[in-house]
């Protein structure tokens, strides 16, 4: 998801987030990535925005570039750290 195309994009993500968390395993990792962090200059929106979405949702949030592999592996590792103990989500 590239913040620096049209608002719809955030709209869009969050379509595809509740779908995810009505259908899926309900211990699902989501994460929202922030893509074209290289662009900082063209966002249209905030990272504030989208990070204030991702916390309220329950979500991981990067800002990353798939140009520049920008937090790409931070993305991917915080996901793997994810634990699940006794229904609880805990971060190691």
């Amino acid at each position: 998801m590239g913040w620096s195309t049209p608002q719809a994009s955030l709209e869009k993500a969050k379509a595809w987030v509740n779908e995810l968390q009505r259908q899926a395993d309900p211990n699902i990792v989501i994460a929202l990535a922030g893509n074209k962090f290289d662009l900082d200059a063209r966002r249209a929106v905030e990272a504030k925005t989208a990070q204030d979405y991702a916390e309220e949702a329950g979500l991981l949030f990067f800002e990353t570039s798939a140009k520049t592999a920008h937090n790409v592996n931070e993305l991917f590792t915080s996901i793997g750290k994810i634990h699940w103990v006794g229904g609880l989500q805990t971060f190691h």
